[in-house]
């Protein structure tokens, strides 16, 4: 592909559909309705999509290989052609070639959904602007940089989980997860589906 615009999705897994396991109750319940829309308007524009999976070492996890969770989620079920990135840790960057993939991308727009906010979607968010995957760097122009891309996170296409501790504090899922997107603004934008669906077929035109 040589589109210049890429659609990760972290950990899109039924794991994540346990009733107790991550918390007593999710934000965002449009999540699986998003990621299909997503999906189809990167492909529509010939963009990138990767897909990140969770495989955990701890057998009692939903996650565990051993366990049916592991598997992705029916809205987000890879196609023949996305590739599928395994991770073990929160940062989808440890232990898989993502970097080099996005690098190699020469991306001027990074478009990241999936699961948990406060998780794997935070470290990689976090990871991906630290690590400036999308810097350009010195191109003879006369420029010292060509243009830096844009790191951009679907706020409607991510979700968090509550603990029954933190119920008792009298916060719920939703103020959690909004609580976190509004910290990841100094390594992103965040943005609605629609927003980004707009954005990317716009630059199909």
């Amino acid at each position: 592909m040589s589109s210049r615009t890429a659609l990760v999705l972290i950990d899109v897994q039924e794991g994540f559909s346990h009733p107790t396991h991550w918390g007593v109750a999710r934000s965002t319940p449009s999540l699986e309705d998003n990621i299909p829309i997503l999906r189809s308007a990167f492909r529509a524009a010939g963009a990138h999509i990767i897909h990140v999976q969770h495989v955990s070492a701890h057998p009692d996890s939903p996650l565990h290989p051993s366990n049916p969770g592991v598997k992705f989620k029916s809205c987000a079920t890879p196609l023949a052609d996305e590739p599928i990135l395994t991770k073990r840790t929160n940062s989808a960057f440890i232990g898989t070639d993502l970097e080099e993939r996005l690098r190699a991308m020469d991306l001027n727009l990074l478009v990241i959904a999936g699961l948990t906010t406060m998780h794997c979607v935070s470290t990689t968010t976090r990871m991906a602007s630290n690590l400036g995957v999308l810097k350009h760097p010195y191109d003879g122009t006369g420029v010292d940089w060509a243009g830096n891309g844009r790191i951009v996170l679907v706020g409607d296409a991510t979700a968090a989980f509550i603990t029954e501790e933190e119920v008792k504090k009298g916060w719920n899922a939703e103020l959690l997860h909004e609580v976190h997107l509004s910290a990841l603004t100094e390594f992103c934008e965040v943005q609605t589906t629609e927003e980004v669906v707009k954005d990317v077929e716009g630059r199909n035109k």
